[in-house]
């Protein structure tokens, strides 16, 4: 038998023989050790209520592997709006309170007395400050008598305006004060978080009855405000019902042309109808971070629980504590009080930092009355910027440092400590256009001297040490395909390191997300901000349904290759800012991290101060991790990695101490690493580009393999029947040698007519220079050559003969028509499905509009179909999919694939049952089985208007007479 090896490119291998003249040195002072590094519960994910649980499990080796020991529930923005007992009741004014005797699964509310307009990951709902109902309300109640409750409205461009009309709810002030924005333009986060007062009264306006009428002097303003004293108020703060702002005749908040902000929302809430039943509640969360392995060194699973502070009682958050603490016994130590309450996209947002700080030493009081033990964090702050957010009265003040003031005033005053950790987010690039790699790592600087403003803050206004939590972090909340590629990996090493470098000591750390689907960016590309993606269409993964993201990897390299217990944080530099390079050390042991901030290869050499005389008996190891371990192919929703191996090792041998760091890349240097000669060889990521293959194809193998504290000697793959007998190939690292503790290496086996075509098993061999081996299994199958066996539906028999059905979503024009257009043979005649789909308003996922058909017997013993279809769909949002129905799913996650909007041009497809995935938001089913599927549906997504034309319907076998189709273009997948 021959075969072929492929290896990745050697480009960055470290050369024994021809050193390359270094660009650039890396001047490490090891002599002034600053903070030790801690690792313990240091590293974190979150475990969203967004996702099934069957997510969680299928990511489990990767949460292990990546050294993740604490989980955050229920979420980032959903905290503020999900109750965690589901047993309780509301009283009249909206508060939710939960059941003492009983518990069920939590739910979603929303504010019912919004007054800041919400548009956020499609969560999209008006103010009701200008809704057009006097039944609803918005509710403004007094958290700080200095910094009271009032609004902004912000128009895209100025405008004229001349009169104002308010309607007051039961609680009205005496008078409020009407101002207008003097400048054009208030940076973001605008007027009410700006630290400047541009504000310019048009006057104090005195409120006699239920309507304010104000008439003023014709003014061109882009923000206007309406703003209060607290002593003009009701103890309970103010109630508007509606508002009108005029130019002439015309209010300019009938459209939705503007945004409303309005400071010191009332929490109160009402159940969200259009997400129910959520299967990843409390319980379900426990169950699983309960059974989670420990690790080596002990460390348990820990949960960190973020309560409801924006819809939400201090009171409900108490009974939390209460039922996990007190009567689960759980012991959760970790507490969050709301999630970036500073942002107008969380219910019940923005808060003001005195707001805010009101708010949590409420909650603070409640919940450590309960445990007196448990860490409260807070206040999960949105940004690393520490001087762009303004307190909130336009008084110079910044809004992280006003928070610190006044909570280190409270402790001081009552004696006790309420803040535990300071819990804040960073996502430091943000561009309407141009998104690039370049631009992105170099953003992820701007968190040094951040992080060091936020850190004088700290030692200013509170009294000892404080923990540092990066709860939510990565370098955009955009989607973009430049999260997916492997530049990804230093920008998330990057801003890691700065914060871990200074809060070593007493830092946690937490990257978004743990799992997100991709979306479309600002650029027309598709990506998420995510460790985990699903996985390609019809390949194997480890990780089951997912495999990992070049963020997995950037995480891995910073936390578990750069980052040591007990080594000290040191002073080091680099002659060029190409290079950014962090250092910590212990004794003779040194790791360095390096980035490369340039789209060129950078060389670099590393001088230790404490070992310029001493240059014999170092053992360095070079561990890279680039585009030739990791690629993103593609840029639309279904692109996909490859190469998708991890980071790779090297050694620097002989006089050799030039180190290369690929394009982008990022490199941890380990000099003297310590050795552990017991430890096993083990598995971070292995892959099968295709877990279904015929003659023609190729298999295709990726594995990165480590071995902590050793060196892996080699690793053989076995096939046990491959060309009627065995198979055995000794692999090959990237760089051609077995020398370090973390190998990658990609082999390629052409699959010949002669393989044997049955489900099989390659077997992974992994050695250690100790001898120690480990075996891991991969499944695949070789299959014979498809060919279409039968007609399933030629539509060339009229209607009558169609045994398809409508089903439609919603009470509404949402509809789907049939009618067959006869045709001359050989094509015959075909389908045409007209369709209408509206969206219902409060419905938070795309309505559909289906088709639907009963499958004949034959279709259970098929591979797949091949099928004939054009379409077409008027909204640039909207798509088609085939959804197949199996009797396997319980849960509505069916097995689905999006089809083209051919613009009404016809094209061929084919899909093979084994290779269909499920949308992802329920329980993983491993492979779709054709004994149980139910029937298939054609269905438009979104609202707008279209046609979904079917012909030629046939269904695929291995063996059997074929039954040839019409000519046409076939299209495999």
């Amino acid at each position: 038998m021959k075969f072929k090896k492929f290896l990745c490119s050697t480009a960055f291998a470290i050369s024994a023989t021809s050193a390359l003249a270094a660009q650039n040195v890396i001047e490490i002072d090891d002599t002034h050790p600053g903070i030790v590094i801690n690792k313990q519960n240091m590293m974190g994910a979150d475990l969203a209520i967004w996702n099934p649980p069957s997510r969680y499990y299928d990511m489990t080796p990767a949460l292990v592997d990546g050294g993740y020991t604490i989980f955050r529930f229920p979420n980032g923005s959903l905290s503020n709006d999900y109750h965690w007992n589901g047993a309780g009741k509301y009283d009249s004014t909206g508060l939710w309170t939960p059941s003492e005797e009983s518990w069920a699964p939590g739910f979603l509310g929303e504010t019912i007395y919004r007054g800041t307009t919400k548009d956020n990951y499609g969560f999209i709902r008006r103010s009701h400050l200008a809704d057009n109902n006097m039944e609803t309300m918005w509710w403004g109640e007094i958290l700080d008598p200095k910094d009271p409750p009032w609004i902004v409205i912000e128009f895209p461009e100025k405008k004229d305006l001349d009169s104002i009309v308010i309607d007051w709810g039961n609680l009205r002030p005496k008078s409020f004060d009407f101002s207008y924005w003097t400048e054009d333009y208030a940076d973001y986060p605008g007027v009410h978080q700006h630290a400047e007062n541009k504000l310019k009264r048009w006057g104090t306006v005195k409120v006699t009855g239920n309507q304010t009428k104000y008439k003023f002097p014709t003014t061109r303003a882009r923000y206007v405000a309406v703003k209060f004293k607290t002593t003009d108020l009701p103890s309970k703060g103010v109630q508007i019902r509606e508002m009108k702002l005029y130019s002439g005749s015309d209010d300019l908040l009938a459209g939705n042309d503007y945004k409303f902000f309005a400071m010191s929302t009332r929490n109160g809430d009402k159940p969200r109808t259009d997400w129910t039943n959520i299967k990843w509640h409390f319980e379900e969360f426990m169950t699983y971070i309960n059974q989670l392995p420990k690790l080596v060194n002990g460390q348990k699973a820990q949960a960190v629980i973020c309560v409801n502070a924006g819809t939400g009682t201090s009171k409900e958050a108490a009974a939390w504590v209460k039922y996990a603490n007190k009567v689960k016994k759980y012991n959760i130590k970790q507490w969050q009080i709301g999630n970036e309450l500073d942002g107008e996209w969380e219910e019940s947002g923005p808060l003001s930092a005195r707001q805010y700080a009101a708010r949590f030493i409420e909650y603070a009081r409640a919940m450590k009355a309960v445990d007196p033990s448990i860490i409260l964090h807070g206040p999960l702050f949105s940004t690393h910027k520490m001087l762009q957010k303004g307190a909130g009265l336009n008084d110079g003040k910044y809004w992280m440092a006003e928070f610190l003031r006044i909570v280190g005033d409270a402790e001081k005053a009552d004696g006790k400590r309420y803040l535990d950790v300071v819990d804040l987010h960073t996502y430091p690039y943000w561009a309407p256009e141009n998104l690039n790699a370049k631009d992105m790592l170099k953003a992820s600087l701007d968190v040094a001297w951040n992080a060091d403003t936020l850190n004088a803050w700290m030692n200013r206004y509170l009294e000892g040490k404080r923990r540092v939590f990066l709860s939510e972090f990565s370098t955009s909340v955009q989607g973009s395909q430049i999260w997916m590629d492997y530049p990804q990996a230093a920008g998330i090493a990057n801003i890691f390191a700065q914060y871990a470098v200074r809060f070593g000591d007493r830092f946690q750390a937490l990257p978004w997300d743990a799992f997100g689907n991709v979306f479309e960016g600002p650029d027309h590309t598709w990506g998420t901000i995510s460790m985990t993606a699903l996985l390609k269409e019809g390949s194997w993964n480890r990780w089951a349904s997912l495999e990992p993201t070049a963020e997995y990897f950037g995480v891995y390299m910073a936390f578990k290759r750069f980052l040591e217990n007990g080594y000290a944080v040191v002073p080091v530099k680099s002659t060029t800012a190409d290079v950014v390079p962090y250092a910590i050390c212990k004794g003779n042991n040194c790791n360095t991290l390096l980035i490369n901030l340039t789209d060129s290869k950078q060389v670099v050499q590393i001088n230790r101060k404490s070992d310029k005389k001493k240059t014999n008996g170092v053992r360095t190891e070079i561990d890279v991790f680039g585009e030739d371990q990791f690629k993103w192919i593609g840029d639309q929703r279904n692109a996909y990695p490859y190469p998708k191996m991890g980071p790779s090792g090297r050694r620097l041998e002989g006089k050799n101490t030039d180190i290369e760091i690929p394009p982008f890349g990022t490199v941890v240097v380990r000099m003297n690493p310590p050795a552990q000669a017991n430890n096993a060889p083990e598995v971070l990521a292995i892959a099968l580009e295709k877990k279904v293959m015929t003659a023609g194809d190729t298999l295709d193998l990726f594995v990165t393999a480590v071995q902590d504290g050793g060196e892996l000697a080699g690793a053989d793959i076995q096939i046990d029947k491959w060309e009627k007998k065995p198979l055995t190939i000794h692999a090959t690292p990237d760089d051609g040698k077995w020398n370090s503790s973390i190998e990658s290496f990609h082999v390629k086996i052409p699959v010949t007519d002669k393989v044997i075509k049955e489900a099989q098993e390659l077997k992974i061999t992994l050695i250690g220079k100790n001898k120690k081996k480990a075996t891991f299994k991969v499944p695949f199958r070789v299959r014979g050559a498809y060919r279409t066996t039968s007609v399933m539906q030629n539509f060339d028999n009229g209607l009558d003969n169609v045994s398809w059905f409508p089903v439609v979503n919603g009470d509404n024009a949402t509809s789907m028509d049939a009618k067959i257009i006869n045709g001359n043979p050989p094509l015959g005649g075909y389908i045409r499905h007209d369709f209408i789909v509206e969206q219902p308003p409060e419905l938070g996922w795309p309505n559909y509009s289906g088709a639907y058909y009963a499958i004949p017997e034959e279709v259970k013993k098929s591979v797949g179909i091949v099928f004939d279809y054009a379409t077409t769909h008027n909204n640039p949002q909207g798509y088609i999919e085939l959804q197949i129905m199996s009797s396997q799913v319980e849960d509505y996650d069916e097995f689905m694939i999006r089809l083209k909007n051919t613009h009404g041009n016809w094209t061929r497809d084919t899909l093979i049952w084994e290779n269909m995935q499920q949308e992802g938001w329920g329980k993983t089913i491993p492979q779709l089985d054709p004994t149980k599927i139910k029937n298939f549906a054609f269905r438009a997504r979104h609202s707008g208007k279209g046609f979904i034309s079917l012909d030629n319907i046939y269904l695929l076998g291995e063996d059997g007479k074929e039954v040839p189709m019409p000519r046409g273009l076939r299209r495999l997948r």
